[in-house]
């Protein structure tokens, strides 16, 4: 079974020009934008020393250089460390250097904006390639506990600090600069955004929710410019952003894939077409895009979502819609108080040490008010309901189905 990593080994060589753009190319950009680029790759507003640059012009760095200076900030030992499931995007962004595909590639406007005061978590890089496009990815959930935060409040908030930051994003990257840029950054070289360079947005998980959100709801000079929205197992939006008019004109352009067992890129609203692939994982664990699998220029297609996928997404929306706004608003809240009490900043941190995290999230839950402690357990309770609702409704199903083809059969009557 084959991989991302081994796409590149066998076809990072083929370069666009005798095999264009395809959906194996925008998991891969999706995945190395996990990179941490911090003091290699420059963002949107640098320049490079006193030089004032361009109008409509951003600095970038080439992929070799962007490899070298990752190397310099960063060992082997530290990413071996990580618990997270894109632990691999270094790896990646290694093998990008081993061909003509991505390996004349440009890298620019980096950015990683992390606020636990607006509950925010977007980061994003823009690729040039060498087929005359650009690749905007928007990075899905890191490791912190802000960016989960802000996952939950996808069920209740129609633009999260996140989505809006993402669209301001693909304006300031390819709207119309008004001044030269003016900060510090390293030398390296720049790239003009000229009005005919056709653009591309993707990312994985959340990073795929924010590129369509971004799609949709940028300027209208810079949407009409976007000719493919790429949402790698990301999750959709609230039924109140899907039915608007904006929304509805990026919606022929979004090509989404989720894995078979995929559960957050099937919740919510989408509007649009899932292609079903295989992965070589299990259950939650078919998320990590390093797991899906290739053949020659596409994914390889399973049959259709498992059943158990299924049932799990109509416990989690049964219980979310069965909560009013302020409610579900209430619940993460207190959800995320406890989590951030126990001193935690980090995901993995956090499973990682589980006797300490036992302890402390017992802690932190002695010192809520009655009143929050009250929501808690009617949320919990809420929860158990939807998954009996859930099973006795795929129950029935069955059942009447099994009935169905035995009277089809003849076997009664």
């Amino acid at each position: 079974m084959a991989d991302m990593l081994d796409y590149l080994d066998w076809r990072g060589d083929i370069p666009f020009s005798a095999d264009p753009f395809n959906e194996v190319d925008s998991l891969i950009l999706s995945e190395v934008a996990y990179v941490d680029f911090a003091g290699i790759v420059p963002g949107p507003d640098d320049s490079f020393g006193s030089e004032a640059m361009p109008l409509n012009a951003v600095p970038v760095v080439s992929v070799p250089d962007a490899v070298r200076r990752y190397w310099e900030l960063h060992t082997e030992a530290e990413i071996q460390s990580s618990n997270t499931l894109y632990k691999m995007a270094p790896y990646v962004l290694d093998k990008l250097c081993s061909g003509a595909r991505f390996g004349e590639m440009y890298l620019g406007g980096y950015v990683n904006k992390v606020s636990s005061e607006k509950n925010e978590q977007m980061a994003a890089i823009t690729y040039f390639l060498s087929d005359g496009t650009a690749f905007t990815a928007f990075r899905g959930t890191d490791d912190t506990l802000v960016g989960w935060k802000e996952d939950f409040t996808f069920s209740f908030m129609k633009e999260t600090a996140g989505q809006k930051s993402a669209a301001e994003y693909l304006d300031r990257m390819f709207g119309t600069r008004e001044e030269p840029h003016s900060s510090a950054a390293g030398k390296g070289g720049f790239t003009d955004l000229g009005a005919d360079y056709p653009i591309r947005v993707g990312g994985h998980s959340k990073g795929g929710n924010f590129a369509v959100f971004a799609a949709a709801f940028c300027a209208p000079e810079t949407r009409k410019r976007i000719v493919q929205v790429y949402s790698n197992d990301g999750p959709g939006l609230l039924e109140e952003i899907t039915k608007t008019d904006a929304y509805r004109e990026i919606l022929p352009r979004v090509h989404s894939v989720v894995p078979e067992e995929s559960l957050f890129g099937i919740l919510l609203d989408s509007g649009y077409y899932h292609k079903v692939i295989k992965s070589s994982q299990k259950g939650l664990w078919q998320h990590d895009a390093l797991s899906w699998q290739i053949k020659r220029n596409h994914f390889e297609e399973a049959e259709k979502i498992s059943e158990g996928s299924l049932m799990l997404k109509k416990t989690i929306e049964t219980w979310v819609y069965g909560m009013t706004p302020e409610q579900r608003r209430e619940t993460v809240d207190i959800i995320f108080t406890i989590l951030e009490d126990t001193g935690f900043e980090n995901v993995s941190e956090f499973a990682s040490e589980h006797f300490k995290s036992i302890g402390e999230l017992a802690r932190a839950y002695s010192e809520l008010s009655g009143e929050e402690k009250r929501i808690f357990h009617e949320t919990g309770l809420r929860l158990l309901k939807s998954g009996a609702s859930s099973i006795a409704e795929e129950l029935q199903d069955q059942i009447t189905k099994q009935i169905e083809k035995m009277q089809h059969g003849g076997l009664i009557g």
